[in-house]
């Protein structure tokens, strides 16, 4: 499993050439070079673009047919990338193109590849880019749902899922679920603050630039919530990176986990567990053909998170 993302991606030559032109023309220039970016799970096109000027810029494209509902998520991420405007570590929107079918967006090109967590080096630039957005965006700067509203659904997971095929990955979760369930139930009162944090922050929806910094991109599902909530929901997805520390120890590299109650933690690991077990054994999504196996994978290390979390008292 590709612990940056997985999927077929769309190549720029895929592309209606209608939405080719349409880009080009936002960029007012034609399109010379591509190359596919790494990581992410989006079928659709994610590419660096040399243009005959000489500039690059970063574009992503999907269809309506591509993979249903994707069309939207760049709408969504238009709308926040405009509201955030330009900000020290947020990727910068360049342009749009939409037809009601197709949708495209062009931000800045940012080099650099996704950090790797095993890494201490890199490891703690990634710390560093979470506490700096923190910072600049407490109190949250923009309007945006709060967490409990944008989450709805999604971490209540344990509560509506048709069987217990979810918990039953997990031999631990399937003997304590009274306990995992009553956990998980808290998750929105644990995630209130007033922070406006990321919602999707995975090593794949980061850069680390040839200089070090770490930029981060993908907005798709700004909200407002505890400061640390970012940091807890990407603990899962580095831990599957080998030589990364568990899943507690990595928490606790930022100094924003000592601002967390730990009860508030334990909730929010459970609900995260269900979130990411119960999506797993969901039907196979053919567009997006990784994301399953990546779903099992992290739903694995939160469950073994929570697991010691409660042995340890935790709660």
């Amino acid at each position: 499993m590709d612990v940056h993302g997985g999927g077929s991606r769309l190549v720029w030559h895929d592309l209606p050439d209608r939405v080719r032109r349409g880009i080009e023309g936002l960029l007012g220039s034609p399109v010379r070079e591509t190359r596919s970016a790494v990581g992410g799970f989006s079928p659709g096109l994610a590419s660096s673009l040399t243009l005959a000027d000489g500039r690059v810029v970063f574009a992503k494209a999907v269809g309506e047919q591509t993979a249903p509902g994707s069309a939207e998520l760049f709408r969504r991420e238009r709308r926040n990338l405009e509201t955030l405007g330009v900000r020290p570590r947020v990727s910068r929107l360049l342009g749009a193109y939409d037809d009601g079918d197709w949708v495209a967006l062009v931000l800045e090109h940012v080099p650099g590849r996704p950090p790797h967590p095993s890494d201490p080096v890199e490891r703690a630039a990634m710390v560093r880019a979470f506490e700096d957005l923190v910072d600049r965006f407490t109190p949250a700067p923009v309007d945006a749902p709060t967490f409990a509203a944008a989450s709805s659904g999604a971490l209540d997971a344990w509560s509506t899922a048709p069987d217990d095929r979810g918990a039953r990955i997990d031999p631990w979760v399937w003997q304590n679920m009274a306990q995992v369930h009553a956990l998980a139930s808290r998750w929105r009162q644990a995630g209130i603050g007033e922070t406006l944090v990321h919602g999707d922050l995975r090593a794949d929806n980061m850069i680390r630039t040839p200089a070090g910094e770490v930029v981060i991109v993908d907005w798709t599902d700004i909200r407002v919530g505890a400061s640390w909530l970012d940091w807890a929901m990407a603990v899962p997805s580095m831990c599957l990176f080998p030589g990364t520390p568990s899943a507690e120890r990595l928490f606790n590299e930022s100094h924003l986990a000592d601002q967390a109650r730990p009860s508030d933690v334990t909730s929010i690991v459970a609900a995260v567990a269900g979130y990411f077990l119960c999506s797993s054994v969901r039907p196979a999504v053919p567009a997006l053909r990784a994301v399953r196996d990546f779903q099992r994978a992290q739903g694995a290390v939160a469950a073994d998170w929570l697991r010691r979390r409660v042995e340890a008292g935790l709660v």
